[in-house]
């Protein structure tokens, strides 16, 4: 039996019993521990299963560099986005309901999830839904709408209306800039009913926005801030903008 043949055998045996002992593999196909052992990396090397306590299990969420990535559309990103979607990340439980908006910051959150289980999601990201709708135990909802290839997202009336009746835990938003004049605003009055929609869903709404989107003002003017209750930003919010937040009784949460 040739090594590529055995080790297909083996995922073969680990997705029949979803976890294996080392020993067991070891012992049904006749080769050393060390053998196994090798197999077993070649096999996490690939993204199939992962090695556990002298156990083998299949991996229900690939890693970022398996064949998924090159299926994933890619948003350009910073350092502080990727905090601030580690930190925003932090805020979610397994069997929690969220909305995820579009947009670099919220895919940065949805990286940051793939150790969670039993979600239910409702974004208009498709790469955000690529990535969690790996995991089996999560249930992901898609808006219909109109495509925008700059986020990666569709936008519109028939996006809006599909959060109609719908109620959720936690609505992770995001925003292009944010003014103390404006409030959140948007590059496409497209943009608008969408976000309306999402805040009406949800029973607490969390603003991702990078200190560097605040002072900036873009196309579509929101407002919104009033339905806001959390923030999650950086350190380099100025002082001025945490006492407006303050006002509009905005809890900051600095990543």
């Amino acid at each position: 039996m040739d090594q590529r043949t055995r080790t297909e055998r083996i995922l073969e045996r680990v997705q029949a019993a979803k976890l294996v002992k080392l020993s067991e593999l070891s012992s049904e196909f006749g080769v050393s521990m060390p053998t196994i052992r090798k197999d077993i990396d070649e096999l996490q090397r690939l993204g199939s299963v992962e090695r556990v306590h002298g156990n083998v299990r299949l991996k229900s969420v690939q890693p970022e560099h398996s064949r998924r990535a090159n299926v994933i559309p890619q948003l350009p990103t910073s350092v502080e986005k990727a905090l601030i979607g580690k930190r925003a990340a932090s805020l979610i439980e397994s069997g929690d309901s969220v909305i995820l908006d579009c947009g670099a910051t919220a895919t940065e959150l949805a990286k940051n999830l793939v150790d969670r289980q039993n979600l239910r999601v409702v974004t208009n990201a498709l790469n955000i839904a690529i990535l969690l709708g790996a995991e089996p135990s999560n249930q992901v909802m898609l808006t219909g709408g109109v495509f925008k290839a700059e986020t990666v997202a569709v936008s519109g009336e028939k996006a809006s209306m599909f959060f109609e009746g719908m109620f959720v835990d936690k609505l992770f938003l995001a925003a292009g800039g944010v003014s103390m004049e404006s409030g959140i605003s948007y590059p496409d009055f497209i943009d608008l009913h969408v976000k309306r929609a999402m805040i009406d869903a949800a029973k607490t709404v969390y603003l991702l926005a990078d200190s560097k989107k605040f002072g900036r003002r873009d196309f579509a003017t929101f407002g919104a801030m009033d339905r806001v209750d959390y923030l999650v930003t950086d350190a380099g919010l100025g002082e001025d903008f945490a006492t407006w937040l303050a006002s509009n009784g905005v809890q900051i949460i600095y990543s």
